[in-house]
């Protein structure tokens, strides 16, 4: 069965890969029904010749490590003998699957080095490095001749990946000896185990087993294995298991798994932040893998990865018929060898492209991933699952078992066997697999040419140039091509400058431009989402974009740009006095950190010098190095203008506040986003855990700033922390049993909270005059205990919205918070909570709402499940994409309602709030209950004695996809001292 589109030309259709042989080397001899036996049974299908020797004692630890016997298949209940190539047990001197060990990604690497030393059907090559400097690895496994002409393979399927070069005769002739790279990835998520244990046995047994199946996969297939794609998260999830293993005490929570963050480490495809993220798209546009597949672990026994819809309906149509064939291959081969719970569909939704394998579908291959029942590694008798996981269904007729015998071997040997078949799948239906990547490329520029979207455009003219160009540069590393317009023309009725941005649609990567350029609609009566429903990057990144429906643009004058954009920075003029406008470039602030030690002044209101208008927050530096200055504004790609004198305005010193930085050890998933966005930026800090900050004496002697973002689920964990069970202290730090713990923060002892000590700690700090940024968790936790007087939050039990872009209103421009944002709208992050509400009081809010102020009204049938919204400069232009899910299930349930307060003692100050009209609010993603939020703040500057508390309802550091958002963080850094700027003053 081939899984294909429709061919444009007939001519084509007739001639398009007719004749091609399914494999180029020997086929399969695959097992009769007849030979299978009972189910459960080993089967004996005559798959292992008697003329390869067999390790006897890897065999029998196979079976004696095996406490449930249904869970093997004739692929892994054996292991050849080698003479040269060391196996597992003779390198570790144990097997995968062993209970109560498990092994550091260092010394898989080591093994698989040994493995390419060895074997002339191995190569090893390196990815990269991680944030802390460890290696990234990926193993090559074909046969010797494969491997010795690995670059011609490689050369044939990057020609396959462009159709503008490669025609569909000379596709043809390519895949009749071109072989698809299969690429297996694992230990994204660190605390998931059984992956990187079982590509250790799974690379000898491809390197070294001579039956006809595993030949079949070498000569047809070429493997790429990375064992452990988090090897900073590996290491350390290695050192706390063995230190509760050999210490007999508590092991520490597993809160650090990479550099920033954990479990999001798989929800970085699109901000591309991360070191992992930036390896493994390098190497898909390297190698062009046909398939990339991760290996995880979360459900019961192995569900291989359809997804249960919404599909995003950007995917090239032969996509989802690619994920349900190679699932249903492996479903029914280990189902007919009576292996229980192997199912597919019901889980996941396949909506969002930010997750590691979707690097594969953004550009045009396949990418897939598993979910099997965790590693351990001990052995647990009697694992019982609820009755939502053992249930047959039409999508799970071979249902998990309520109670089962449960080990580390059996989910080696479950997942092993599923990548055997399924890497024999690819290997019989080789030039399938290659054509339809051929396919999906020519696909992919054609829908690009004769589409609703035949061009984009990025003005270079746009109010943070810098930001616009940090946007295209994102796009420029994951392979997408940009070019400037080398005059100006008009096409589509858009008028385009010389030099703007112009992104040609006739691609092969344009199916990852739809994705991120589309608008997103998810309706609410879908079942719940995956995970984040709108992601719109221009909007979320606040850079103006057009779309250009008119194939004339591509004859328009266009110089194609090798490499990433370049910055365009530096100092103009003659004076003294050097200005930077403040335009909301989020590069700035590295300037102000970078010029410690140079004396600067924010304008308290816009000016004029040399005949051009500064924006209010505008940078002036009187008798600053001319020279120094011009050579860092010139790294950093921002302008800044030489004049004679200071203008006349009134200023206040911005200086480079002292930071403190506050984590929980419960939790580091979010707040490694600001982190990440500080470090990027070149903003110093000291991090330290709540625990400490409840110890320290007078932070405001010693900080001016302190940023205590998201670091729990709810505001009674975040206080209690880990509970101070047990009398022994729970350490994280370095030792000779954890050499890899420590290197971020340490502690004797973790356990324990904020506290009330704690909330002491900060109230005092901002009483004294400190500025404390907050969101999330942390800004119920402030409320929840009273510390934010006047302000409230609920949990509206009507409202539900999942991750989505939606439009926030600025209603104090006033505010240094907003400086740089000459708009009175701005796309924000928002997911459900906190809401907030001012009470009990009044805001000194800049003035009254006007929700209609940007014009016209979008066309209903471009968001059906939302009522008309204001036309802003993130509404959708002509023929722009818009992402729908179809509305086929029922109602959601939505969380229960509680509310906090306490009466106010200083008035606070609401800079940006949702519109008046839930109609007006959503942007991109889901909203259901919108009313709740009505003029609800997003942002609250709330005066607390000398200082000020900062609250973000909104997300303004959100996977490295918020860069529109982050200069109100960094705003708040910069004028930590003088957030009343501007301020109206309260009524006597």
């Amino acid at each position: 069965m081939r899984v294909r589109l429709s061919i444009t030309s007939a001519a084509l259709a007739a001639t398009m890969f007719s004749g091609l042989p399914a494999r180029s080397q020997s086929p399969t001899q695959a097992p009769s029904p007849a030979t299978l036996g009972p189910p459960g049974a080993a089967v004996p299908s005559g798959l292992t010749p008697l003329t390869q020797p067999q390790d006897a004692e890897y065999t029998r630890l196979i079976a004696q490590h095996l406490v449930d016997k249904r869970f093997t298949t004739e692929l892994v209940d054996h292991m050849p003998a080698s003479d040269t190539v060391p196996s597992p047990l003779k390198f570790f001197g144990r097997i995968p699957g062993t209970p109560g060990e498990l092994t550091y990604a260092a010394d898989i690497h080591r093994y698989y080095r040994e493995l390419a030393r060895t074997s002339k059907r191995v190569k090893l090559m390196t990815l990269g490095t991680t944030e802390e400097g460890r290696e990234q690895v990926v193993l090559a496994i074909a046969d010797e001749a494969t491997i010795a002409n690995l670059d011609q393979y490689k050369a044939q399927l990057a020609a396959l990946g462009d159709p503008r070069r490669t025609d569909a005769a000379k596709a043809a002739e390519i895949i009749k000896t071109a072989k698809p790279i299969y690429w297996l990835t694992s230990g994204l998520h660190s605390s998931e185990t059984g992956g990187p244990e079982t590509l250790i046995e799974l690379a000898f047994r491809l390197a070294v087993e001579d039956t006809p199946f595993i030949r079949n996969v070498r000569e047809n297939v070429i493997t790429f294995i990375t064992p452990v794609v988090e090897v900073d998260g590996r290491e350390r999830l290695v050192d706390t298991y063995y230190y509760g293993k050999k210490t007999g005490k508590p092991k520490p929570p597993f809160m650090y798994w990479g550099h920033y963050v954990a479990h999001d480490n798989n929800r970085d495809g699109m901000g591309q932040a991360l070191k992992l993220t930036q390896n493994v798209t390098k190497g898909v546009l390297d190698w062009h893998p046909t398939v990339l597949h991760d290996l995880h672990e979360s459900v019961a026994y192995l569900y291989a990865s359809t997804g249960g819809g919404p599909y995003n309906p950007q995917l090239d149509p032969i996509q989802p018929g690619e994920w349900w064939l190679l699932a249903e291959t492996e479903v029914t081969e280990l189902t007919k060898r009576g292996v229980p719970g192997v199912w597919t569909g019901g889980f996941y939704d396949g909506w969002v492209p930010n997750y590691l394998f979707w690097v594969a579908q953004t550009h045009n291959g396949f990418g897939r991933f598993y979910e099997v029942q965790s590693y351990g590694p001990e052995i647990t008798k009697g694992l019982k699952l609820p009755p939502a996981t053992t249930s047959k269904e039409w999508y799970r007729p071979n249902p998990p078992l309520p109670s089962v015998d449960w080990g580390p071997r059996n989910n080696v040997n479950i997942q092993q066997s599923a990548i055997l078949f399924a890497l024999n799948k690819v290997a019989d239906d080789r030039a399938t697999y290659l054509e339809n990547y051929w396919i999906k490329n020519r696909n992919a520029v054609e829908i690009g040419r004769t589409g609703a979207v035949n061009a984009y455009v990025v003005p270079a003219a746009q109010h943070a140039p810098d930001n616009a160009i940090d946007m295209l540069n994102t796009l420029v590393r994951q392979g997408v091509e940009v070019s400037t317009a080398t005059q100006a023309f008009t096409a589509g009725g858009v008028q385009v400058a010389a030099g703007d941005y112009v992104i040609r649609a006739d691609q092969p990567y344009r199916t990852l431009l739809d994705m991120y350029f589309s608008v997103q609609n998810y309706p609410a009566s879908n079942p719940r989402p995956y995970d984040d429903t709108g992601w719109t990057m221009h909007y979320m990144r606040n850079v103006d974009m057009k779309t250009i429906k008119d194939p004339a643009v591509f004859s328009q004058p266009l110089a194609p740009i090798a490499g990433e954009i370049a910055l365009r920075g530096g100092v103009t003029g003659s004076g003294p006095v050097i200005v930077f406008d403040h335009t909301g470039d989020n590069a700035l602030v590295s300037l102000r950190f970078k010029l410690k030690g140079v004396r600067m002044l924010a304008a308290d209101a816009p000016f004029e010098a040399n005949g051009r208008r500064y924006a209010a927050g505008s940078f002036i530096l009187p008798n600053a190095d001319r020279a120094a200055v011009d050579q860092l504004a010139r790294s950093l790609g921002v302008k800044g203008e030489a004049i004679a004198a200071a203008p006349a305005v009134a200023s206040h010193v911005l200086t480079a506040p002292r930071i403190a930085y506050v984590h929980s050890w419960l939790r580091t998933q979010d707040e490694g986003w600001w982190r990440l966005a500080l470090d990027k930026y070149g903003i110093p800090y000291d991090y330290f855990a709540d625990t400490t900050l409840k110890q320290r004496q007078n932070l405001r002697a010693k900080y001016d700033v302190l940023i205590y973002p998201t670091v729990a689920v709810g505001a009674r964990e975040q206080f209690v922390g880990l509970p101070m069970n047990g009398p022994d202290p729970i350490p994280y730090k370095k030792t000779a049993l954890t050499p890899n713990l420590g290197n971020l923060d340490s502690a004797d002892d973790i356990r324990g909270g904020l506290g009330g000590e704690g909330l002491e700690a900060l109230r005092s700090f901002v009483q004294g005059g400190g500025t404390l940024l907050a969101d999330g968790s942390t800004v119920e936790m402030l409320s929840a205990f009273g510390l934010t007087p006047g302000i409230t939050v609920t949990t509206p039990p009507e409202l539900y919205n999942k991750g989505s872009v939606m439009r926030g209103v600025i209603v104090d421009r006033k505010s240094p918070i907003v400086y740089g944002y000459d708009q009175k709208e701005l796309p924000v992050y928002f997911s459900q909570a906190p809401v907030l509400t001012v009470s009990r009081g009044e805001s000194r809010g800049g003035g009254a709402v006007d929700p209609n102020s940007a014009g016209a009204r979008l066309a209903q049938n471009l968001t059906p499940n939302v009522a008309s919204a204001p036309l802003s400069p993130w509404t959708p232009g002509v023929g722009e994409p818009v992402a729908v899910a179809p509305a086929d299930h029922g109602p959601m349930q939505q969380p229960a309602s509680r509310s906090f307060g306490a009466e106010p003692t200083q008035l606070p100050r609401v800079v940006m709030s949702f519109p008046a009209k839930s109609s007006d609010m959503l942007l991109s993603g889901l909203l259901s209950g919108g009313d709740a939020l009505s003029n609800k703040p997003l942002v609250v500057d709330l005066p607390s004695g000398k200082g000020h508390m900062v609250l973000f309802a909104l997300r303004p550091f959100w996977r490295s996809q918020t860069q529109g958002n982050y200069m109100l963080g960094f705003n708040t850094i910069l004028n930590w001292d003088h957030l009343d700027a501007g301020a109206p003053a309260p009524k006597p």
